[in-house]
């Protein structure tokens, strides 16, 4: 009889405990794999579960291709990734030929400059180059948010993939993880980074061994931006790094959180006033964070806003 009435007295308790954990909203950010994504990931994560009644936040670390295919099948809640990838998600023009179009924009979080880097001493001028001689040329993997867009960089020059292996070339497709360490050990003639200015990785290339970047001339650059709407031309300053005392003119990308048309309207909603009300915990996190704010919301956007994140701009102001 104890027996029973302690478990009468303690059923209601467990039932009021397996509703609450059931009202519990479990949210993954896919953040790639290296560079700020995963910084930024972690800290909107913090932010979430501080911020966010009821919202249990992690990470969820992949290739961002990958982390958008999650999210439109509804694996994950939100993800990093550059506007013109988001887009061409959409559209199914990915290298995974994945059509994505549960994707919707929240906010554009901060700009990218996109470094096509060889090692100091080597001989190659220009992009174009890698068609005429045995280079290694690190690719990244299909699924990774630099496949598309190194493709589109040699492109962009005139080059494919396929005239690099004609030449006797080496394409690497190890993870970006990686890429710094095989550059510095000099298993790579030519690289690519996107992030901030200065950035990290490429601070660490400019102590050991050095670097040159290669600039894209006006050509390359029109052509790089008609093959990835939404990336514009900027140019680095000389003497950012030791290793590069001239200018370099690079493609300039904008970062943005997307998330799934499917995601409730209030969630979206709290998570995008949440960002903007307290963009300052982002400042300062790496280069290029200060850049984490309300005016820049939707620049670059390509893809449809969620209307959770629209209602939120139209309180401020930003969309009439």
């Amino acid at each position: 009889m104890l027996r029973k009435l302690a478990f009468l007295v303690l059923m209601p308790v467990a039932v009021f405990a397996m509703n609450a954990a059931s009202a519990e909203q479990f949210v993954r950010i896919a953040s790639g794999l290296a560079g700020t994504y995963p910084i930024f990931g972690a800290k909107l994560a913090e932010m979430m579960n501080k911020g966010i009644e009821g919202v249990r936040a992690s990470t969820l670390a992949g290739p961002t291709e990958q982390g958008l295919i999650r999210i439109n099948n509804g694996q994950s809640e939100f993800g990093l990734t550059y506007t013109y990838q988001s887009a061409q998600m959409r559209q199914g023009e990915s290298s995974l030929n994945f059509k994505a179009g549960n994707l919707r924009h929240v906010m554009s979080l901060y700009g990218a400059y996109y470094m096509a880097v060889v090692q100091k001493n080597s001989d190659i001028k220009s992009l174009s180059d890698l068609k005429k001689k045995p280079y290694r040329v690190w690719l990244g993997t299909r699924a990774s948010i630099f496949y598309s867009l190194n493709v589109a960089a040699l492109a962009a020059h005139g080059v494919t993939p396929e005239d690099i292996t004609k030449a006797g070339g080496v394409l690497n497709t190890a993870g970006y993880q990686n890429l710094s360490q095989a550059f510095q050990d000099g298993q790579i003639d030519v690289a690519f980074f996107s992030g901030p200015a200065p950035y990290g990785p490429m601070m660490e290339l400019d102590r050991a061994p050095g670097f040159r970047v290669l600039s894209f001339d006006k050509a390359a650059g029109d052509k790089m931006a008609e093959l990835l709407p939404g990336v514009t031309m900027r140019t680095l300053k000389g003497g950012l790094y030791k290793s590069m005392p001239e200018p370099a003119t690079t493609p300039y990308l904008i970062n943005e959180l997307v998330t799934s048309a499917a995601l409730p309207d209030d969630l979206v909603y709290q998570v995008t006033k949440l960002i903007n009300e307290h963009s300052a915990e982002f400042h300062g996190l790496f280069a290029g964070s200060d850049d984490v704010a309300t005016r820049s919301a939707l620049d670059g956007n390509k893809i449809p806003l969620h209307p959770g994140a629209e209602r939120y701009y139209r309180e401020v102001g930003l969309i009439k």
